[in-house]
Parts: C-alpha cells; structure tokens; sequence
C-alpha cells in the first residue's frame, strides 16, 4: 500500500475531500501539457489527464483496457458482431480499444454508461459515432456522484439498451455497497442474452488471512463487505466470496470461470483484480 493512500484513509472526511479535489485541480492546469504530449505520442483520441485518472493509475490507463479487450476476445469469445454493454465505461478506455474492432454493418454495436457526468459528457462528444453511444446514469454513489439519486433503479435503466452478447464491469463492483451490487446483477441478468455472458473484475476475498496480507488494506467493514477509506467508502471495496456467490445465485447467474488476481499476494494471477467470467444459471 502506498504511504499517500495511507494518509487519504486515515485524514478527517473534510481535509481528505479538500487534497482529492487538489489533485484533479491540478490535473486540469496540466491537461495543456499533457494534450502536447499525447499528440506527439500518437495518442490523439485519448481523453484528458483529469478524466483519465478517474478510470485508475493514469500508467495504467492504455494496458489495463488492453489487458480487458483481449480477456473478452479470448475467454468470452467476444465476435466483432457482438453487442456489448461496458458497465461504468468512465472516459472510454475500452471503447477505445474495441472501436476497430466491433462491426456496426455486421451488428455490432457498444453502449457505455457511467454515473460521472464529465467522463460521458467527453465521451459522447468525441467518441459516440454509428454503434458506438454513451449514457450516463444519475445514481448516487459518494465517491462519484454524490449527487446523484437513491433507489437508483438499475433494472428499468439497462433494460431500456435492448439485450447484449457480453457485458463488462471493470473495476465497477470495486466502488459498490453491496445493495448497489445486487442491483446491477439482477439488471445484468435481464439484459444479458440466453448465451450470453457477463465479464467482470472485483475484489474477493476467501478469509481474514488474505485481507491481512492483500496490496489494498481494507480495514473497515464486516465479515463480507470491507472498504479502504472510512470517509469514501465506495472509493475501494472488497466481498467475501460466499456473499458473491449468493448474490449471483438470488440474481439467476452462475460463474463460469475465475482468474484469481494478484492483489491478494498471490504469486501469479491473470490481472490485479479477480476476474470473473458469469453466465445464466440454466445455460451452465
């Protein structure tokens, strides 16, 4: 764990709200900088500095939506015909990697949709074209939108985009409660076709041990749900997996596949966070 991540989680709400907007102030005096920067580097189609530090470490902003593209091509078979849903789409990391690859002619197409208004309001300007469209969703979350609506309902929101060959949620269900979480699977299962599948990262914990040794301290919570930061919950969680596990089960889905991330301090894994690979009940 990073000694900054340390002193975020453990200064008062107030002092800690007051640096995060700090940051992104600063993020936005340089975006003229880093404009320059991604011109010369070929890299025109990329969203600002500021917005990119939303999806994650702005190092990893290119090779994590990379890495999730080539995970979706091999282990749910994504075609260039498919239709696919990116849950919490941010400022496009995957819509980018996916936009020469997903064939409107041939039926493809790609809906993203986020709570951060910047991040969809940037996206629909510079990246929605034929098959490619961008929706934002006014859910409260107190990281992300703390404006935004309780009792959002999820269900009647995704089921208005029609059904998808594959839905992704990376590194969503990390800045969920877990009311929120089983929201999203229920509207998930509505949505998703027969043969469909649902691709997703998360943290997921087994037992105490391995929070007690994992890269992300989570120090608050209980038995099944903890959090990083006691005053922005939603900015880092993690479930036990038997919570996860029932609430697939209540939302009528099943897991496919699992590829244990590194997190934990496992020697090896497929990415930093579990990868979850999840299906209809009956299909499987």
């Amino acid at each position: 764990m990073h000694s900054k991540n340390i002193l975020l989680r453990r200064l008062p709400r107030r002092l800690a709200n007051i640096l995060v907007e700090g940051r992104n102030i600063l993020l936005r005096l340089l975006s003229p900088f880093d404009r320059l920067w991604l011109i010369v580097n070929g890299k025109r189609a990329w969203p600002p500095i500021w917005l990119r530090r939303y999806a994650g470490p702005l190092r990893t902003f290119d090779s994590a939506a990379g890495e999730f593209s080539l995970l979706l091509k091999i282990a749910a078979n994504l075609r260039s015909s498919h239709a696919v849903l990116d849950l919490g789409c941010g400022c496009g990391a995957l819509a980018l990697q996916l936009a020469d690859y997903l064939r409107p002619e041939r039926g493809g197409r790609y809906v993203g949709i986020d709570i951060h208004a910047p991040s969809i309001r940037w996206c629909q300007r510079h990246l929605q074209r034929p098959g490619f469209s961008f929706i934002r969703l006014d859910a409260y979350n107190s990281a992300y939108n703390p404006g935004g609506k309780m009792n959002f309902d999820y269900r009647a929101a995704l089921a208005a985009l029609g059904k998808f060959n594959i839905v992704v949620a990376k590194s969503l269900f990390t800045h969920l409660r877990p009311e929120t979480c089983s929201a999203y699977l229920r509207a998930v299962k509505d949505v998703l076709e027969p043969d469909g599948l649902f691709v997703f990262s998360i943290f997921a914990f087994e037992s105490q041990d391995q929070l007690d040794n994992a890269a992300i301290a989570f120090k608050f919570g209980d038995a099944h749900f903890r959090y990083a930061y006691a005053h922005r919950i939603e900015s880092a969680v993690a479930f036990s997996s038997a919570w996860l596990n029932r609430a697939l089960s209540e939302a009528g889905l099943t897991i496919k596949a699992h590829y244990p991330g590194t997190w934990r301090a496992a020697e090896e894994g497929l990415s930093f966070q579990d990868i979850f690979v999840v299906a209809h009940r009956a299909a499987y």
